[in-house]
């Protein structure tokens, strides 16, 4: 009777052991099994992500390429007086957008002006040469632009005067605001004095 309850005893240990290494071992599978559909719902993430981060540089470079190849500006040949502060900002604005710029500083401004025809009416500090076209005083990089997309006829872009908010004409301080800025016009002119409203700016 005695050997008969020990081996009972012996079996039921022996029952429990085995339970026991099936319960370590179903959860190591389990485990095992999770950490890879983990590891592969991750990889499938970062594949993915990857994949558009990708696709959206290709979509930049793209659109830089095809507004490059849509507005083609030549150098500009620009001339200034070397005490003109505004005009050499100017000349900044165009080099921030990427416009190679030749700076001259000349002794006599008025010279240049005339060589170009540049109408009385609508000169201003300072000239510049981009093509066949002359550029008159502080015209924006956006009518720039749009003279180059549309290549007119007539011999130039001018901005008479120096209108307060005009590239190079910005006033950078605390108690200034940009509705303080003037609306201004572009106007187009021909060799004969002509001169047409070609753009109206709103800094």
């Amino acid at each position: 009777m005695a050997s008969m309850s020990a081996l009972t005893l012996l079996k039921q240990q022996i029952y429990k052991k085995s339970i026991s290494l099936f319960n370590i071992k179903n959860y190591s599978f389990i485990k095992m099994k999770s950490n890879k559909s983990f590891f592969k719902k991750n990889s499938l993430n970062y594949i993915l992500f990857s994949g558009i981060l990708i696709v959206n540089s290709f979509n930049g470079q793209e659109s830089s390429a095809q507004i490059q190849e849509n507005i083609d500006i030549p150098n500009v040949f620009s001339y200034r007086s070397a005490s003109c502060g505004c005009c050499k900002k100017w000349v900044n604005h165009l080099q921030d957008n990427g416009i190679e710029v030749v700076d001259n500083i000349v002794e006599d401004i008025s010279e240049i002006k005339k060589q170009y025809k540049v109408p009385n009416n609508l000169r201003s500090c300072h000239s510049a040469q981009i093509a066949k076209y002359t550029i008159e005083g502080h015209v924006p990089i956006e009518s720039i632009n749009k003279l180059f997309k549309e290549k007119p006829s007539f011999s130039g872009l001018a901005v008479p005067g120096m209108p307060l908010g005009s590239p190079g004409m910005e006033i950078h301080s605390h108690d200034s605001h940009s509705h303080d800025y003037e609306n201004y016009k572009v106007f187009s002119f021909s060799n004969g004095g002509n001169r047409k409203i070609f753009d109206q700016i709103s800094p």
